[in-house]
Order: structure tokens, then sequence, then C-alpha cells
């Protein structure tokens, strides 16, 4: 189960991002942004194990197309501080609003044990995903470059 919950979810965003004339880690780097208002790239970075210039086209693309905002950071000219745009908020939550209401029904006929449950398991694989893919990075980074 948790193989298909995984494939759908990536297809899921895969449709989204196409929707939007994206790819798929042009939309999670989008999400990142989305959820960390003024976030720099310098930070992407490090979120993403990404490289810089990596980091950079995508930021570039992305408010090219009119999803990000980019301003110059008040205490440091240099550094660039980012945020999704208002059209863009607009655009994910028409997209997401048939299966946010599917999954309000869904979670509505759960108990409060089952709620829980099921919470708890989220939870758990969430910071499963994080530890391992934070290993991963540093793993990937460690390797000796060719």
């Amino acid at each position: 189960m948790g193989q298909e919950l995984s494939l759908r979810v990536i297809l899921f965003h895969e449709a989204v991002a196409a929707y939007l004339g994206l790819n798929a880690t042009e939309h999670k780097i989008l999400s990142l942004i989305a959820a960390e208002p003024g976030v720099g790239p310098g930070q992407l970075v490090d979120r993403t194990g990404l490289s810089n210039a990596a980091i950079t086209k995508i930021v570039h693309r992305l408010a090219a197309l009119g999803h990000v905002d980019r301003r110059k950071d008040g205490s440091d000219g240099r550094r660039y501080a980012l945020s999704v745009t208002a059209e863009h908020r607009r655009d994910l939550a028409r997209l997401f609003a048939p299966m946010a209401e599917a999954m309000s029904g869904l979670v509505e006929d759960m108990d409060d044990a089952e709620r829980a449950a099921v919470t708890r398991w989220l939870s758990g694989t969430v910071e499963i995903l994080r530890r391992s893919t934070a290993e991963l990075t540093r793993a990937r980074q460690a390797r000796p470059q060719d």
C-alpha cells in the first residue's frame, strides 16, 4: 500500500506540475517557497541538495512564468527573498480544491481513533523521509567527485 500511495502522490504532483507548465523539480521548489515565504536561494540549496546553478535556473524560470516574486533582502542587498505570487496561490487552490474536498469526506468518515492512527503513521513517515533524505544528501556530498 505504501508503494501505491507514493506512486499516486508522485503522479498527482506530476500532473499539477504539467498543468502549470513546470517539471516536478520546479513544482517541488515552488512548494518549498510557498511553505516559507522570504526563503532565499541559498536556503533552497541547503534544503534540497541541488547546486546553486540549478536553484538559480529554477528560480529564474519560476519568476519568468509568474509563479514567484523575487525581492532584494533589505538587510543584505546581495540576497533575494522569494515568495509565491497571489496568482499562483489562487491557481493551486483551484487545482487542489476537488481533492481536498474528497479527502475531507474521507476523514469525516473516520472515528477519532482512526484519525489518530493515520496522523501518527503520516507524522512518522514524514520524519523518516526527512531523515532519509538528509542521510542520502550527506552521503552523495561525501562521495569523491569524478
